[in-house]
């Protein structure tokens, strides 16, 4: 596939804190930002979640069982507030049951809309942002870390759901009296990046972290970089452009930009049925994945997609609303995964970038299964779904084999090769990449 990004060895997932420091907690894996600050790796996106569950999502990813401890908004979500509530109680929650003194560290990344481009609108965003996520600042249980992104370089006529002109007539008079509407300024976003550096720069705004950008192209960000202050600490990218924008990505490692994906779980997924062979080749990774686990778990599909990413030391910010996903999603759950070899890293790329341009690989993945005749001769028939007949596949000699590559929950009949009323049905069990042994005996 040619992967975006050199792999960097990790033997373990845990590798960004072995004691409590600085207010973050044991074991939740980070990265390092170009301004030396650490953010966690793992996070859970809560900007387009139904604003009544973005509290009891927050306040259940905290836990010591899943360990979130970065959150993805925007502020055009208009659930700031809720993050912060969902953070304050969480992390009390936390406190309390793991007997923990001192603050928790957690990470909000929160974004500027297009809307609010411009120097003195981008400051008023962040001011209202801040605002919004006062009650988790103020916590003293909480040591709050914000990571302001500009959301879109500029609002797009071409955008179907972009509605540029009606979006900038509903703001409130307080975002119009700030600065002049960036509808007809392309290159508005370039005083928003003077205001987030002024902002980013001063003493005042302690809980700013780091700055970036989000749904930037490689001709903007290259543009950002050689004329910016301070440059970008931080980019957000959907999947597609992770894997199908190498330009992009070359700007940000020679930049060193950190990259933080999203849409994962959709974008790729979703095309599932249309390339059934690259699925099966990622359930096969997943099936060795928890064999090679400690504990033998179950690992899915998701989770070794997730892994790859994280394995690059790429963000990931999965959005749930379902307390399981959360759990399979979290920081504790991935770092259970071992890594993903070196001999299968780019095969597991080259699956993820089939599914998600939905351009299935040639070659599949198969269940064997090794039918062995012990006391008669044979014939082997597979039996598809609706044709109780089936087509015979082979004759088996007593005492011989025969190999077949099929797939799970696939049926086989084997007969009496002298007496057809006398056969054993055999259903294909287990997962990709096994290899199972049927013994049959008449």
């Amino acid at each position: 596939m040619g992967t975006p990004l050199a792999v960097q060895g990790q033997t373990n997932l845990f590798r960004g804190y072995t004691k409590q420091r600085d207010g973050l907690i044991d074991d939740v894996p980070t990265v390092t930002l170009s301004n030396d600050r650490e953010m966690p790796l793992i996070g859970l996106g809560v900007g387009n979640l139904q604003a009544n569950r973005v509290e009891n999502m927050i306040y259940e990813g905290l836990k010591a069982e899943n360990k979130m401890r970065l959150i993805d908004t925007a502020h055009a979500s208009f659930n700031e507030k809720e993050v912060a509530k969902g953070i304050t109680t969480g992390v009390k929650r936390f406190k309390n049951s793991e007997k923990l003194d001192g603050r928790v560290q957690v990470h909000v990344v929160t974004k500027i809309w297009y809307t609010y481009l411009g120097y003195e609108r981008t400051k008023l965003s962040v001011r209202e942002s801040l605002e919004a996520l006062g009650e988790a600042i103020k916590d003293p249980d909480v040591d709050l870390k914000v990571h302001f992104l500009i959301h879109w370089p500029r609002c797009y006529e071409g955008i179907e759901w972009m509605n540029c002109e009606q979006e900038e007539i509903d703001l409130p008079a307080v975002v119009k009296k700030a600065g002049p509407s960036p509808l007809h300024d392309k290159n508005a976003w370039k005083e928003s990046w003077k205001a987030l550096e002024d902002m980013y720069i001063s003493n005042d705004y302690p809980v700013i972290a780091s700055i970036g950008v989000s749904n930037f192209d490689s001709e903007e960000l290259d543009g950002l970089v050689q004329s910016a202050r301070v440059p970008p600490h931080m980019i957000q990218m959907n999947v597609w452009s992770l894997l199908n924008n190498p330009h992009l990505v070359e700007v940000c490692n020679r930049s060193n930009i950190h990259i933080q994906v999203f849409n994962v779980m959709n974008a790729v997924l979703r095309n599932a049925l249309a390339t059934p062979h690259a699925n099966h080749h990622l359930l096969e990774v997943a099936n060795e994945l928890g064999k090679e686990s400690e504990s033998s778990i179950d690992v899915k599909v998701p989770q070794v997609v997730l892994k790859w990413l994280v394995q690059y030391r790429i963000s990931i910010i999965p959005r749930t609303s379902n307390l399981d996903r959360l759990t399979e999603n979290s920081a504790v759950s991935l770092s259970k995964i071992p890594k993903i070899s070196d001999n299968r890293v780019d095969d597991v790329g080259r699956m993820i970038k089939a599914m998600l341009n939905r351009n299935d690989v040639e070659d599949d993945s198969f269940v064997k299964v090794t039918f062995h005749a012990k006391n008669q001769d044979m014939f082997l028939y597979f039996v598809p779904e609706n044709d109780e007949n089936g087509i015979q596949i082979s004759y088996i000699s007593k005492g011989d084999k025969h190999e077949e590559r099929t797939h799970p929950r696939h049926k086989f009949r084997i007969y009496n090769a002298y007496d057809p009323d006398v056969y054993h049905e055999h259903t294909v069990q287990g997962s990709y990449g096994d290899h199972h042994h049927v013994h049959v005996e008449l």
